[in-house]
């Protein structure tokens, strides 16, 4: 007489097969980085802010310039970085980090152009910069290096 197979040993199998793909999907969703990533992309993003304090036409052309600087560094260095084809973010991950840089620079813009408080922009670029240093820390501890 011939038994089936198992129940409790196909579910073990199937419960470490979901786990090794979950880890997958994490390695190549959020691949390490390393701590200068996060510092040059702090750099990156409080020159951008920094930049706003030039003459209009150079503004835009230095923000041209510095902003094809980040989309290199993320590109070569997170999304198509050795061993990993593309990486994508969850977006509900990314959106905190997102709006409150992006919500910076709204800020700075606004209060730059309705009042004479050009040196707004020096505190958003720290406060950027400053942001972008704590996620890489939260990153790097979750994701590693």
């Amino acid at each position: 007489m011939e038994t089936g197979p198992d129940p409790s040993q196909s579910h073990d199998e199937a419960q470490r097969m979901l786990e090794q793909l979950a880890h997958d999907e994490s390695a190549v969703r959020y691949p390490p980085l390393p701590h200068w990533f996060f510092l040059a992309m702090a750099a990156v993003v409080a020159g951008l802010a920094l930049v706003q304090l030039l003459p209009p036409g150079d503004a835009h052309r230095a923000t041209l310039a510095i902003g094809a600087i980040a989309l290199v560094l993320a590109s070569r260095y997170w999304l198509n970085r050795d061993g990993v084809s593309w990486a994508s973010a969850r977006f509900a991950d990314t959106m905190p980090f997102l709006l409150s840089i992006l919500g910076i620079f709204a800020v700075s813009w606004v209060v730059s152009s309705t009042t004479s408080a050009w040196w707004i922009w020096i505190i958003g670029a720290v406060l950027a910069g400053g942001i972008v240093v704590r996620t890489g820390r939260a990153y790097r501890r979750e994701f590693g290096a």
